[in-house]
């Protein structure tokens, strides 16, 4: 069949793909005012009703904010123009943008990317390492369709042709219950209406990749809840949801009002907010999670749903789960937020501590497209978001962990070496990604494009089990650097002398050259086996090879993570004193001086981190988890450490037999703490931290440690201090 113009066969082919449920990938290889005039989009505007465009290219206007594309996470679209014409304002590819978009596609639509040369000249002529992957991967899909611009202007443009004779996909004619898609969706509505119904303390991990309606699912479920409590006899249903950005909510609140619309129910938005419904029977209320922790005694919550939770630290899911009996708990698992599978991995392993009768229900079936699209398996591959951790033989024996200690191999990587090899490519992303808690797409772009980074794996036979992501820092030149010291800028890839000049006061930080670790990972069914030391040792003699003066690593601290980094010879330079949003912890900067230069610079560092950690304490590190508290304590220098003064141990011993109060002893008894968390670990010098170091209230004290009141909060100190006073 011939078609005489670009939009008749571009109607054609959405006709197809729509009968057949799913969506198309379309490479368009020509100039910019090809594509224009073959979108027909606008000139004057650069912009079409039907299309979404996102570009970095200067002649092609990207239609929507290329720095915040996720806004448009929840939306429906026909047609998406991508841009991956290398132009000035591109440094790398937005894979992370690329995945977001696509998912925004419904069945039917057309996801464009443009080039402005053929594949193979592209491939050949791009100086970044990520396209050159794209690109192979664009070679290797079997379902892409090109559409490229005639040479010949004499010669009417040609397009592919298109297949007859398909049949419409069953999936999309089905009914299912509560106005649901899938079968699935329906069981997940289900599933969270028993946990406001069922057994307390039995929380739903509800999971799926992106376009699967987890998300209309919690909505669904709310307005059955509301309709439906009437019926149980029940008080007013009081439904709190809440997530990392409440503009990530646009799908739930969306399908709430279609809902209650297809129940023909009434409902009202309080005080034009649309973030707060009422109902006859209860209320829908988004609340922040930090208002959900610090007020919960104050709030009446019967049930309680967290959206995309992969994206929420985990510290914080934890403190939900501890303070409220009813949750639900929805996320992309390995979709486009990234940090799917460190949610996996860390919170569930939480949950099995703590609340060991959780539930859990993953979504497989999509809703806007048939399954096995072509579309969305082509995101995958080439996003590497189906790179999946293999199974690996289990180690118990102490002769097998010895054995395999010494048969570990040490490679440095080579961007190309990557890229040449796809299936080691997928291997190192998939241990990577257990490394930090929001991996996403663009980290194959961090990994392949920057030149400044070292790639790193460790191989037991022909499984990688470790990887590692190093960053070169370090700048002579002299105005760069006067700039930073003058506030006036901040430079890419200079994080650890910045941060030392800029927080710490260190003129001379950028008179050394480092290495951070960006990522380090080992294989999580190798955990404990000494791998990560072996990797460790490597790094460091690869970075003494490099006459670096200092290798170093920046991590959202705990006390489990820090002691690792403490026991592998690191220091640390400093401690943040607002919470990473990524991880909910404080930031730590640890320092190894690897160069003889270095050693002295390394100590002035510590001195002064250690001259002021105790004073601030009570103030800007007041929120410090005790045992982190601890573990920086413990590896404080002598140096640092008071010595106790004949009265200062006699003010002890007056308030351990009662002759004066705690706060006329309270001077001595700080010295004596600073001096005790030299000692081993003890669970009760949690309690000497919080009271006497870091001076929270009473009443935070009590709770925490499960007191009474002040009385038996200071029976508990004279107990503690008086069994340990003379070790």
């Amino acid at each position: 069949m011939s078609y005489r113009n670009f939009p008749q066969w571009l109607e054609q082919l959405q006709f197809q793909a729509f009968t057949k449920g799913e969506r198309q990938l379309v490479l368009l290889v020509g100039d910019a005012c090809w594509v224009k005039e073959l979108l027909e989009i606008n000139h004057k505007k650069q912009t079409t009703d039907d299309l979404l465009v996102f570009s970095l290219h200067p002649e092609l206007v990207s239609t929507i904010d290329t720095k915040h594309f996720s806004q448009q996470l929840g939306s429906e679209n026909n047609r998406i123009l991508f841009s991956c014409v290398e132009g000035s304002m591109a440094e790398t590819l937005k894979l992370d943008a690329f995945a977001a978009l696509s998912g925004t596609l419904v069945a039917g639509g057309v996801m464009f990317i443009w080039l402005d040369k053929p594949l193979e000249a592209a491939i050949e002529q791009t100086h970044l390492m990520s396209l050159k992957y794209f690109y192979q991967e664009l070679i290797n899909n079997k379902n892409l369709v090109t559409v490229q611009k005639t040479s010949d202007q004499t010669t009417h443009q040609v397009f592919p042709e298109i297949e007859c004779g398909f049949k419409i996909s069953p999936s999309l004619e089905a009914e299912y219950l509560y106005q649901t898609k899938t079968q699935e969706q329906q069981t997940a509505v289900e599933k969270i209406i028993t946990v406001s119904q069922g057994h307390r303390n039995r929380p739903l991990v509800l999971t799926a990749d992106r376009g699967r309606g987890k998300s209309s699912a919690l909505a669904i479920a709310c307005v059955q809840l509301l309709e439906n409590n009437n019926a149980q006899g029940n008080e007013n249903l009081n439904i709190i949801i809440t997530a990392q950005h409440i503009r990530s909510l646009s799908v739930f609140y969306s399908q709430i009002s279609r809902s209650f619309f297809d129940v023909d129910a009434e409902f009202t938005y309080v005080k034009n907010s649309k973030t707060s419904i009422n109902h006859r029977f209860g209320s829908v209320t988004f609340i922040a999670i930090d208002q959900l922790i610090h007020e919960s005694d104050s709030l009446d919550v019967s049930l309680l749903l967290v959206d995309e939770a992969a994206s929420i630290p985990v510290n914080l899911l934890t403190e939900l789960v501890v303070r409220y009996s009813r949750i639900v708990f929805s996320s992309t698992v390995h979709g486009y937020e990234g940090a799917g599978r460190g949610f996996t991995l860390k919170f569930q392993q939480k949950l099995k501590q703590i609340m060991p009768q959780w539930r859990s229900f993953h979504m497989h079936e999509p809703i806007r497209w048939r399954v096995d699209d072509p579309l969305e398996e082509f995101v995958f591959d080439s996003c590497l978001l189906n790179a999946k951790l293999a199974e690996l033989p289990v180690m118990e024996e102490l002769s097998q962990i010895h054995n395999a200690q010494k048969s570990l191999r040490f490679s440095h990587l080579s961007s190309k070496e990557l890229v040449d090899d796809t299936k080691l490519l997928r291997q190192v992303f998939s241990v990577l990604v257990t490394a930090h808690y929001q991996t996403s797409p663009n980290d194959i772009s961090l990994m392949l494009d920057n030149n400044s980074a070292h790639i790193f794996i460790v191989k037991l036979e022909d499984n990688v089990v470790g990887v590692a992501l190093l960053l070169e820092e370090g700048c002579n030149n002299s105005a760069d650097i006067q700039a930073v010291e003058s506030n006036q800028r901040r430079l890419k890839n200079q994080f650890i002398p910045q941060s030392l000049l800029t927080h710490c006061g260190f003129t001379e930080s950028f008179s050394y050259q480092y290495l951070r670790i960006l990522r380090i990972a080992i294989h999580p069914q190798y955990h404990g086996c000494g791998f990560g030391h072996h990797f460790m040792k490597n790094l460091q003699v690869f970075a003494k090879n490099q006459h670096v003066d200092f290798i170093g690593a920046s991590f959202g601290a705990n006390a489990q993570l820090l002691k690792f980094w403490q026991n592998e010879g690191y220091q640390i330079a400093r401690i943040g004193f607002t919470k990473d949003k990524a991880s909910g912890e404080h930031s730590a900067l640890v320092l190894c001086a690897v160069s003889d230069k270095a050693q002295f610079f390394e100590r002035k560092i510590i001195s002064e981190f250690y001259s002021s950690f105790d004073y601030l304490l009570t103030d800007e590190y007041k929120s410090l988890a005790p045992q982190l508290v601890w573990q920086v304590l413990h590896h404080s220098p002598n140096k640092s450490l008071p010595q106790l003064s004949g009265h200062q141990l006699s003010s002890i011993a007056d308030f351990i037999n009662k002759k004066r109060q705690f706060s006329h002893c309270v001077r001595a008894l700080h010295y004596w703490s600073l001096l005790h968390c030299k000692e081993s670990y003890r669970p009760g010098a949690l309690l000497l931290i919080e009271r006497i170091l870091q001076k929270k209230s009473v009443e935070n004290i009590c709770f925490n440690h499960q007191l009474t009141g002040k009385k038996m909060l200071n029976e508990a100190l004279i107990q503690y201090i008086s069994q340990h006073q003379a070790t």
